[in-house]
C-alpha cells in the first residue's frame, strides 16, 4: 500500500508539471486577443510632423558676377528734327497741355513745363493739381499762336481761353490770357530740356 501510494504521489506531481507550459501559453493567448499585440504585429510608426518645425529655407540664387554681368547701356536723347524746333513742336506741347487738363490729367499737365516746372510755374506739383481740380469741367481753346526769337530763345504766344463750370457750385467760369512756350535755340551748354519746347509762362485771369 505505502509503494501504490508513493507511485500516484509522483504521477500526480508529474502531470502538474505537464500541464505549466499550457496555462502560461494560455494566459499570454489570452492577453493578446484582448488587444495587445506581440512584437510581431507592431506597425511600423508614423513620423512626427511638428507644427512649429522651421520650414527648410528656399535656395538663394548666386548673383552674376561683375565680370559676367552685362551692363546696360543709358538710354540716348532723341534728337530734335527741325519740325521738333519749329511751330509743330511748340504745338504739340501746347495741345498736351490743354488736353490733359481736360482729362483731369493734372501731373501730365504739370509736366509740360519741363523739368524746371516749380520755378517757371510758381506751384508745386500738389498745388497745381489743387488749383485746376476747383473746375469740374474743364474746356482749353487754343489758337493759332505767333513765334518770336530774342536772346538765343524762340517763343510762342497763344491767347488762351479756359472755360467751363465750377465744382464748388457749379456756376460757369471763364479764364482769358496768354500762353508762352519758350526753347533756347542751339547754342552751346544748353541741357535737353532748355532745347525743347515748354510751358514758360501761363497767363489767364478770370472774366466776368
Amino acid at each position: 500500500m505505502r509503494r501504490a501510494a508513493a507511485l500516484a504521489a509522483v504521477l500526480l506531481m508529474v502531470a502538474a508539471c505537464n500541464r505549466a507550459p499550457d496555462t502560461v501559453t494560455a494566459d499570454l493567448t489570452s492577453t493578446v486577443g484582448a488587444g495587445q499585440p506581440g512584437p510581431s504585429s507592431n506597425p511600423t510608426p508614423s513620423p512626427v510632423v511638428r507644427e512649429d518645425a522651421a520650414p527648410t529655407p528656399a535656395p538663394v540664387a548666386t548673383p552674376p558676377s561683375a565680370s559676367t554681368r552685362s551692363e546696360t547701356p543709358a538710354p540716348i536723347a532723341t534728337p530734335l528734327t527741325a519740325v521738333d524746333k519749329g511751330e509743330t513742336g511748340a504745338r504739340d506741347v501746347l495741345l498736351t497741355w490743354a488736353r490733359a487738363l481736360e482729362l483731369g490729367d493734372y501731373d501730365r499737365a504739370f509736366a509740360q513745363w519741363g523739368t524746371e516746372a516749380e520755378a517757371r510755374s510758381g506751384m508745386t506739383r500738389t498745388g497745381h493739381a489743387a488749383y485746376w481740380r476747383k473746375f469740374k469741367t474743364i474746356t482749353v481753346a487754343v489758337p493759332t499762336g505767333t513765334m518770336d526769337g530774342a536772346m538765343g530763345s524762340s517763343y510762342y504766344q497763344v491767347p488762351t481761353t479756359v472755360v467751363g463750370k465750377q465744382r464748388a457750385n457749379g456756376k460757369p467760369y471763364r479764364l482769358a490770357g496768354t500762353v508762352t512756350l519758350r526753347r533756347v535755340k542751339d547754342v552751346d551748354g544748353a541741357t535737353a530740356d532748355q532745347l525743347r519746347w515748354h510751358i514758360e509762362q501761363v497767363d489767364l485771369k478770370p472774366v466776368t
